[in-house]
């Protein structure tokens, strides 16, 4: 009886195994014949990319800063000082005074979302510059 030989193939990683003859140690298709080679990855088990932003930029200042209240009924911007501990409670009284006929039906909205008036600014991470909008609810059915 005869026995089967199998050529030994060694690889990079030292692992060495023996393959039928009839099997291929190939590439799969689309697979590039010599993928690219980086030194200082050689090491590497695993790599991230992480995005570095100055951490002022992530959180809002506890001083103060300029936020607008945006009516699109009139399309006016009305500017205000605020800090980041006044809720939007404040923001809404400060406008009012401002416009005294808004009273009963003055909803903000920041981001794309209604905000409530016991929230504070950075709770909800506005920052300088930030727009609040005007909107009003219709109550019925």
């Amino acid at each position: 009886m005869a026995a089967t030989v199998f050529p030994l193939l060694c690889h990079q990683d030292n692992l060495c195994f023996s393959l039928p003859a009839y099997e291929t140690c190939e590439p799969a298709k689309g697979d590039p014949q010599h993928p690219p080679y980086y030194s200082h990855f050689v090491q590497v088990i695993h790599s991230t990319l992480k995005v570095h932003e100055p951490l002022g930029s992530l959180q809002p200042s506890n001083g103060a800063f300029e936020v607008t209240v945006y009516n699109g009924t009139d399309n006016t911007k009305i500017p205000f000082i605020m800090k980041s501990t006044d809720t939007i409670g404040k923001l809404k009284k400060a406008y009012i005074k401002k416009r005294p006929h808004m009273i009963g039906s003055l909803n903000l909205v920041f981001n794309g979302k209604p905000v409530q008036a016991e929230k504070t600014l950075g709770e909800l991470g506005v920052k300088t510059g930030a727009t609040f909008i005007t909107f009003q609810r219709c109550i019925g059915g």
